[in-house]
């Protein structure tokens, strides 16, 4: 491996900036950090590279940045950022964090993408690995940074690591394992401008693979189907059968493989996979191939208690449940999530800006919304989305969520159900989903707590 090594984007304590310079540190490696925000922002990160004597620069890239072997760039760094460009124009190699924790790691990698449900089916992968006995090490794009999990897993655990388009810009060697194509749709048009460029960026997680390899397919995404792969094909799917995988028939779940073998049904499964019971059969495949029994996987799969800020029911107050799902990133995923809801919906929705087409929300809405509470860099959008497809029920709220709260339970009546699912991302007012997810989860209970007090 390389000697010298600059980190480009600090990133928050346990972001994955940060842990690329301390397990570069650890492995005895020359480390730079360099990050273009000023010191306020990041006085904590600066007091804890200075406890590793890191030497690091704040509100600026500098000449020392180019004076080391290899760039190693955090997913909030664009691609065409001025850094890059004159990185790339010097000929200094430039690595994705993924592709540092890959080069690191010693334990297989169970390798989780698609445009939606990757955090869902990260977690219960992770979940149903546990029945193999070998220790389990999650994280990726989701809670630890791949490169803190490949410094610390030994070799006879499993990694199971969520992964974003983002991280796969600058890979050069990265293969997992196993890697897991879920679906592919319309999103991150603000970072890669066409669809086409998203998809090339997205497929390139294969692109190492081998024959010693494992590809999990959905065979009714046309993505997942032909993205190149030397690796070995396995297939799941929702109505067609596969000679070797997981599959649903008539309200089950079935395995094949020599033979035909069932799981469990639908209705068996917790709300958050009922929901998307594609997410369970792409887990109940990684199973088949690590010779997990079926009973086993249907016992992962039943025992499954979810994720943070993905159909997460927070609290009722006065017969109105109040679910988090702020990873509803995109407008797919809430319309995904709309389609899981019983009872009348009133939906808050809104946050940063993707250049997605939300005309396909807008008619969800008209089949599954009570009344639509906008806020957000995207409500005039969203709004305007609305007004075209024939849907009116919606409000347009100031940028406040506290307020957007108040006003969607004012408008929920007892049986209903206030879903926050923003269908955009969180940059507009947020540090990420999990942090617009937490503040919406601390309003939610503060509201409760008020409304206790006052019975």
């Amino acid at each position: 491996m390389r000697e010298s090594f600059a980190v480009i984007g600090i990133g928050k304590r346990g972001k994955s900036g940060l842990e690329a310079a301390l397990a570069l540190k650890a492995l005895g490696k020359e480390v730079f950090v360099s990050e273009l925000a000023p010191f306020d922002l990041y006085q904590e990160e600066a007091q804890l590279l200075e406890e590793y004597d890191i030497p690091f620069e704040l509100g600026g890239h500098t000449e020392r940045v180019f004076q080391n072997d290899v760039l190693i760039v955090c997913p909030g760094i664009k691609p065409d950022a001025e850094v890059l460009k004159e990185a790339i124009k010097r000929r200094v190699e430039i690595w994705s964090e993924i592709e540092l924790a890959y080069r690191i790691a010693q334990a297989p990698i169970i390798a989780i993408t698609g445009t939606n449900g990757k955090t869902t089916t990260t977690s219960l992968v992770a979940h149903l690995m546990k029945e193999t006995g070998k220790e389990v090490f999650l994280g990726g794009n989701i809670g630890i940074p791949l490169v803190k999990i490949a410094l610390e897993a030994p070799e006879d655990s499993l990694i199971v690591a969520e992964i974003g388009a983002p991280q796969l810009e600058f890979i050069h060697n990265f293969r997992p394992w196993i890697a897991i194509l879920l679906n592919f749709s319309e999103d991150h048009l603000d970072r890669y401008g066409t669809i086409e460029k998203y998809r090339e960026v997205k497929s390139r997680i294969t692109e190492n693979q081998t024959e010693k390899d494992w590809v999990i397919r959905n065979a009714e995404d046309e993505w997942s189907r032909s993205v190149v792969s030397r690796a070995q094909s396995v297939y799941f799917s929702l109505s067609i059968e596969p000679s070797w995988g997981a599959y649903l028939k008539e309200n089950t779940l079935f395995l094949k493989d020599e033979g035909e073998v069932p799981l469990l049904e639908v209705n068996a499964l917790p709300t958050i996979l009922k929901a998307n019971p594609e997410n369970a059969l792409a887990a109940a495949a990684c199973g088949l191939l690590l010779n997990i029994s079926a009973e086993r996987i249907a016992y992962a799969l039943r025992t499954f208690p979810g994720v943070a800020h993905r159909l997460e029911e927070i609290a009722e107050i006065d017969g109105v449940l109040f679910i988090n799902d702020s990873s509803g990133t995109n407008p797919l995923s809430t319309i995904r999530t709309l389609s899981a809801i019983e009872r009348p919906i009133v939906l808050i929705a809104g946050g940063s800006e993707k250049h997605s087409d939300f005309s396909p929300l807008a008619r969800a809405c008209k089949e599954k919304v009570k009344h639509l509470v906008l806020f957000g860099a995207t409500k005039t959008r969203i709004a305007e989305a609305c007004q075209e497809n024939g849907f009116s029920s919606f409000t347009i709220e100031e940028n406040d969520l506290k307020k957007v709260v108040k006003k969607a339970r004012s408008l929920a009546q007892p049986g209903d159900a206030v879903l926050f699912s923003p269908a955009c991302a969180s940059f507009d007012m947020f540090n990420d989903f999990e942090h617009r997810g937490e503040v919406f989860r601390k309003i939610v209970l503060e509201e409760k707590e008020g409304c206790e007090e006052n019975h």
